[in-house]
């Protein structure tokens, strides 16, 4: 490792000019999103970059650094970042990395991406203290646009400033768009592309811009930067955070946030950003998350002036993304930024239509020679934080999927295909490898203005939640161990109080223990009960069906777990023998598990 101190550009003047001059006259305010930057040039002040420290190895060169974000209230802003390039020789495609709440800057992702031939800034806005304790770090001096002190030892606030009012270290004294926190973030990250464009071993004129939740909406905000070329936010960016979900449900949107809701809608929120991103968009997610909910994502990509944009979802997961998702990532920068001919298909075509009660969708993907499968899920839950996404049976025909679902009153419907294409070569990620990329086609909404979400009981039908016929297809795993699932949101199963769990578990012959987690978590507000867990031993050869009453559950806030307000329903098993939690997704050890039904009690 080498250790070198630069600094570059002029010590700043004693009475360096602040970047925004404050504003105090609401008529003189930025009315838009493009008001917003409008004089503002993020070339304009010297970076003055400070180089920390600097590690090389064969492939690629990593510097830690510092630069100058602007000049807020007297005091200059720094943040800190990792810089990464290949050592081949020329010039190389680059883009900036914005990472999440609650995380920071990774140098081992910063490599990742230089080993894939791409120079990147991974910005660590939030100020954590980095992997290597690397003292020089992120200083917002007197603004402070971070999450506070749990995470930034220099914090001036408590927490994340959620409104644009004013307070002492806020840009305007009064309401104001720029008193927002992701106007300075946004800053960052254009002043990160700055750096970029000035670096000898980049292309200047191939920059995108990527970040993880937060860093989402920072991606968001930044993609009307005309020097980018491509953006690919992770589950975050979305418009329409102010819009409720249909059927009244309680906590889905930030709109109670905002004293000044016009002024928000109008300047911060993605719904003023994305009508001007000119560049190609690949929007990545998983199908049930809180920050980018689905329609919203859909509701922006319509926003666009043009349709070179694709979504890739993650089925069944919350707020993390596949092996399949980062492919597409890479995918895209290459195409969009690098010199390699890569064919990406385009959104696959679908279409929707209704007709007596009985709602038609049909897609049909491009590129066939390259298919590695389709499927189309639906559902009648407005909640898409909690949706169970029913796969629908579809038949084929040429290259053509189509299937029927039933069509309700006031009951609001969803649908879209998930089409997976074979990569022409297996992909390297940072974490494992991937052989596929996924694409969404764009999904189809019928939502009645009266939508009732009493209508959803009228559903229901048998009380069986699992028979593991289809494996673990409907659940997901961060670990490949625990599996979760929604399907207790499904409509379709009987949810009635009076009934009990049935869990049928084979022990195989062996000693395990039984560990059941049940949340709450993202249901309408009056809906969310908190956390319920159930333990129990098994032992044994042959199925064994064990009964568990909803008073079993331990509650972490002492309510009264109801079937109905489930949303996600976790499962582990613990070899007691090996001490090791068993790998449920593995096809050869989830045989363990038969059957999850609710049943009248015996």
């Amino acid at each position: 490792m080498i250790k070198i101190f630069l600094l570059l550009g002029f010590l700043a003047p004693l009475a360096a000019k602040n970047t925004f001059t404050p504003i105090s006259d609401p008529d003189k305010l930025p009315k838009t999103a493009l008001e917003l930057w409008k004089g503002y040039d993020a070339r304009a002040e010297d970076l003055e970059v400070k180089i920390i420290e600097e590690w090389k190895t064969d492939e690629v060169t990593t510097r830690y650094l510092t630069y100058k974000v602007g000049r807020f209230k007297g005091a200059d802003s720094r943040v800190a970042a990792y810089y990464s390039f290949p050592n081949k020789p020329g010039k190389h495609p680059a883009f900036v990395w914005s990472h999440g709440g609650g995380q920071r800057a990774e140098r081992n992702r910063s490599v990742y991406f230089a080993k894939q031939g791409f120079a990147n800034v991974d910005v660590n806005w939030l100020g954590r203290p980095v992997k290597e304790n690397i003292e020089a770090n992120t200083d917002w001096g007197k603004v402070d646009p971070t999450q506070g002190p749990r995470f930034y030892s220099k914090a001036l606030r408590q927490g994340w400033k959620v409104n644009l009012l004013p307070d002492e270290f806020s840009i305007d004294p009064i309401p104001s768009p720029r008193n927002s926190n992701w106007v300075l973030l946004s800053m960052a990250g254009r002043r990160a592309i700055t750096f970029l464009e000035r670096q000898s071993e980049v292309k200047a004129d191939k920059i995108g811009f990527t970040g993880f939740s937060m860093g989402g909406m920072i991606t968001a905000l930044t993609a009307t930067d005309p020097r980018l070329k491509a953006v690919a936010p992770f589950v975050g960016g979305t418009a329409f955070k102010y819009v409720d979900f249909p059927g009244g449900i309680v906590g889905s949107s930030k709109r109670a946030q905002f004293q000044n809701l016009d002024m928000y809608k109008k300047v911060i929120d993605p719904v003023a950003s994305w009508p001007y991103v000119q560049c190609p968009v690949a929007f990545i997610t998983s199908s049930n998350d809180f920050h980018s909910t689905f329609e919203r994502i859909y509701r922006s990509m319509d926003l666009l002036p043009h349709g070179d944009w694709r979504v890739s979802s993650n089925v069944h997961y919350n707020h993390g993304v596949g092996p399949e998702e980062w492919a597409l990532l890479n995918l895209w920068f290459k195409k969009y930024l690098g010199d390699e001919q890569i064919v990406i298909p385009q959104t696959p075509p679908s279409e929707f239509s209704m007709d007596k009660g009985v709602a038609t969708f049909s897609v049909s993907p491009k590129a066939i020679n390259r298919l590695a499968g389709v499927k189309i899920y639906y559902s009648y839950d407005p909640n898409s934080r909690t949706r169970f996404w029913h796969l629908a049976e579809a038949t084929k025909t040429n290259h053509t999927w189509k299937t029927e679902i039933p069509v309700y009153p006031k009951l609001p419907l969803y649908v879209f295909g998930h089409c997976r294409y074979q990569l022409d070569q297996e992909m390297t990620l940072q974490v494992g490898s991937s052989k596929t990329f996924s694409i969404n086609s764009k999904e189809a909404i019928h939502e009645p203005h009266d939508v009732d979400l009493k209508e959803l009981s009228k559903l229901a039908g048998s009380g069986l939640i699992e028979d593991f016929s289809n494996g673990t297809a409907d659940w997901s795993s961060r670990n490949g161990d625990s599996i979760t699932t929604y399907k207790l949101q499904s409509p379709m199963i009987n949810r009635s109080n009076h009934k009990v769990l049935a869990f049928t578990i084979d022990p195989q012959g062996r000693d395990h223990t039984l560990r059941l987690r049940l949340g709450s978590s993202f249901l309408s507000r009056e809906n969310n009960l908190g956390n319920f867990t159930f333990s129990t031993r098994l032992s044994g050869n042959g199925p064994q069906k064990i009964l568990i009453d909803r008073t079993d559950f331990k509650s972490e806030k002492g309510t009264e777990l109801e079937w109905a307000k489930v949303s996600t329903f976790n499962v582990t098993l613990v070899d007691l023998k090996q001490r090791e939690t068993v790998r449920l997704t593995d096809p050869k050890t989830h045989s363990i598990l038969k059957r999850i039904e609710l049943i009248d009690r015996p």
